[in-house]
């Protein structure tokens, strides 16, 4: 059995805002599934309530005729699990589909974001990983 890739990577970025100068902390992971399709994900965590700028890229790597999806939730202050919705690739064999501007706010915070990978083929239930998790730097323990 082929174990799936994992990467992911956490880096610090200098960010501008209107009262000045901030910091903000960009989560990003590159994950391949255990049949082989990958996802790219890039948040910037703004602060304990919020991500903005988020990329999203889920790639049809397999040629399997099996729809592929990614799924984005995240888990809030509060204990809730709310989902981002579904991204579909429709467009087949070695495309990629990329979704830009992917934001959240919580009032009661974000404490982490999920990414789960699916592929739904005719007649079968979807086979679905979850191989990203990012949490909130901002939102403490």
């Amino acid at each position: 059995m082929r174990r799936a890739g994992f990467v992911v990577a956490t880096t610090t970025a200098l960010t501008l805002t209107a009262a000045g100068q901030g910091w903000a902390t960009t989560s990003s992971g590159d994950i391949t599934a255990s049949w082989g399709d990958r996802t790219r994900i890039e948040v910037t965590w703004v602060d304990r309530n919020s991500f903005h700028n988020g990329t999203l890229a889920v790639a049809d790597q397999t040629c399997d005729d099996k729809s592929l999806y990614a799924t984005l939730t995240i888990r809030t202050g509060s204990g809730n699990t709310l989902s981002l919705g579904d991204k579909h690739n429709t467009g087949g064999c070695g495309t990629t589909a990329d979704f830009r501007n992917l934001r959240a706010t919580d009032a009661s915070g974000i404490r982490s974001l999920t990414m789960t990978l699916c592929r739904r083929g005719p007649g079968a239930p979807d086979h679905c990983e979850t191989r990203y998790i990012a949490a909130n730097p901002y939102y403490g323990f």
